[in-house]
């Protein structure tokens, strides 16, 4: 395997994940495939080929590279590279020391707490964007297409914002799981999370008008689609939309959302919003309900947490405006005597 292309290697190691009896979850498994093929990109602008040109100081230097992404996708693809990095260095296919290379990527990582979410922008004004009047079907099949687009992506947004669902769990869902009996669109639904674990989501009013709309524009063009986020081509029209895709949704918006409010002067806020990804609806949903004052051992089951020891380590911190709340209504009055 030492003169495997790095381009095949992601390849490799998931086929072995496969065989394993407790494979990691698929969507970590795509993700630490997507890290891999991110490295394997920047080690052939470098002169890299196969694996056994990989130096000790690469994944490092590759990390260093990565400066357009939020830490905690560094952080994820950092992990990942290394997963793939020891699973040729046990099969004695990598020819620089193991070691080595963690220590390099250490020292590379952005330091970051793993066991707690980042702090969140409120994404409130984002979750709007793909919103109101659509434009004019222009002739073609483009202008149904990007009409099409539009209403998918509103609905993508609502659907992440209501629910606090991972991003592979929401675009795991079928028409049929989001639809009632007699075609409206349902509160609540239910998806297969970390371990198999199967739970409800819940969709509010917001969340089920923007599927709605969109599942009534789309049905003529795509009547037999089974996915409830799918693909409206040029390539794989009608297929189950893909995790870059829906990433790209999500950043796009946030994005011209931060553009906007950088010109209003909050330089602040733009920077976070530049770090807002799929899963940073998970992180403002779970925040939202623990300071409004929503029990742990809920939050967890809505979250799809094994635990209330995972949410409280990850989730439970309060905003300053809560926690002066709490201050002004429980602390002891010298005037009460």
């Amino acid at each position: 395997m030492t003169d495997l292309a790095l381009t095949g290697v992601a390849e490799a190691w998931a086929a072995a994940q496969r065989s394993r009896r407790k494979p990691l979850a698929p969507s970590t498994v795509e993700t630490y495939c997507d890290a891999w093929r991110s490295f394997a990109l920047w080690a052939q602008r470098e002169g890299r080929r196969t694996v056994a040109d990989i130096r000790a100081t690469d994944l490092g230097a590759w990390i260093e590279s990565l400066t357009d992404l939020a830490d905690g996708t560094v952080l994820t693809y950092g992990h990942g590279a290394l997963a793939i990095c020891k699973f040729l260095a046990d099969r004695g296919c990598l020819q620089c020391d193991l070691a080595l290379v963690r220590l390099h990527l250490r020292d590379a990582l952005p330091r970051a707490y793993a066991s707690r979410a980042p702090d969140v922008p409120d994404l409130r004004r984002l979750v709007s964007f793909y919103d109101g009047e659509l434009p004019p079907v222009e002739p073609g099949r483009r202008g149904e297409r990007d009409r099409l687009n539009r209403l998918r992506n509103a609905a993508l947004l609502h659907t992440l914002f209501s629910t606090g669902a991972r991003i592979s769990e929401v675009l795991s869902l079928n028409v049929d799981d989001v639809l009632t009996d007699d075609g409206s669109v349902a509160p609540r639904a239910f998806v297969v999370g970390k371990g198999q674990r199967r739970r409800a989501i819940f969709l509010r009013d917001h969340a089920q008008r923007a599927i709605a709309r969109y599942l009534t524009v789309r049905r003529t063009a795509f009547p037999h689609a089974e996915a409830l986020f799918i693909s409206h081509g040029p390539r794989g029209a009608g297929g189950r939309l893909g995790r870059i895709a829906a990433w790209s949704i999500v950043t796009d918006a946030a994005s011209a959302i931060a553009s906007q409010v950088e010109r209003e002067g909050r330089t602040r806020e733009a920077r976070a919003l530049r770090t807002v990804t799929p899963h940073t609806f998970r992180h403002f949903v779970a925040t939202w309900l623990l300071n409004e004052g929503v029990q742990l051992s809920e939050v967890s089951a809505i979250l799809g947490h094994a635990n209330t020891r995972i949410t409280e380590q990850y989730y439970a911190r309060h905003t300053d405006e809560r926690l002066q709340e709490l201050h002004d209504q429980f602390a002891p009055d010298p005037e009460s005597l």
